[in-house]
């Protein structure tokens, strides 16, 4: 008996530290885009460290060219739901990806000029991710385009 009620104290004491911690709200956003270009191999990375990829794979999927991202530049944010938005000149199309475990998962793909985007550049907005290119302001969410047009 005695044992049965040392244990039982012992598992009231020591369950509360197995209990998984959640915190919330949390806010994923960046305050401001990264640009990066990619070196010899296609990589990119950001200094100070947000985040590191090869690009290679994101540029084979707009172009369908199997050449190389090396010189080429990546503009990418991350709305508050953790979402990244990654684009480049000339891309037709803004990638939107979830993270996941050591990967990025494409989560959509938004058409944005069928003749591509001249110097696009993202801005964080309370409402989504505002994308500018070609004279235009686009409202994205996770979703796609919510608003936008000429300025």
């Amino acid at each position: 008996m005695k044992k049965a009620v040392l244990i039982w104290i012992l598992a009231v004491f020591a369950l509360p530290g197995c209990a998984t911690v959640t915190i919330k709200p949390v806010d994923f956003s960046w305050s401001f885009e990264s640009v990066m270009t990619a070196d010899s191999a296609g990589y990119v990375r950001a200094e100070p460290k947000t985040i590191a990829f090869d690009a290679g794979a994101l540029f084979r999927a707009e172009t369908k060219d199997t050449g190389t991202a090396a010189g080429k530049t990546v503009r990418i944010i991350r709305d508050r739901d953790g979402y990244y938005f990654i684009t480049s000149p000339g891309f037709r199309n803004v990638y939107i990806f979830e993270g996941a475990k050591s990967a990025l998962t494409l989560y959509k793909k938004v058409l944005v000029a069928e003749a591509g985007m001249e110097n696009p550049f993202f801005n964080r907005r309370d409402q989504g991710i505002e994308l500018v290119a070609n004279g235009q302001v686009h409202l994205l969410t996770r979703k796609g385009i919510v608003s936008g047009g000429k300025k």
